[in-house]
């Protein structure tokens, strides 16, 4: 099957100088077309900032995300709007 979103190596920081934690520490992660994804773990592990990560909601620091071939990084906003409405779903609780 087609590998829908590929994420390679994320890392996304929150604070500055000395207060600076990495959130996702190198992350990747590999969905295929037609797969369902859960993210799940405790509060305070980084969920919401992955999804947001994937979905080009959030900047990450470094590594990149390719959906459907394109690296997200490289796609203005409203492209990333228009890519966001139309090929992405999520369901927070």
């Amino acid at each position: 099957m087609k590998k829908i979103l590929m994420a390679e190596n994320i890392i996304k920081s929150y604070g500055v100088g000395s207060e600076n934690r990495n959130i996702l520490d190198n992350v990747s992660v590999d969905v295929v077309e037609g797969e369902f994804v859960a993210v799940m773990g405790p509060s305070g592990s980084g969920k919401t900032t992955l999804i947001f990560a994937l979905s080009g909601t959030d900047n990450i620091d470094s590594g990149k995300v390719i959906f459907d071939d394109q690296d997200i990084s490289t796609l203005s906003e409203n492209e990333m709007t228009d890519l966001r409405r139309t090929k992405m779903g999520f369901v927070f609780q």
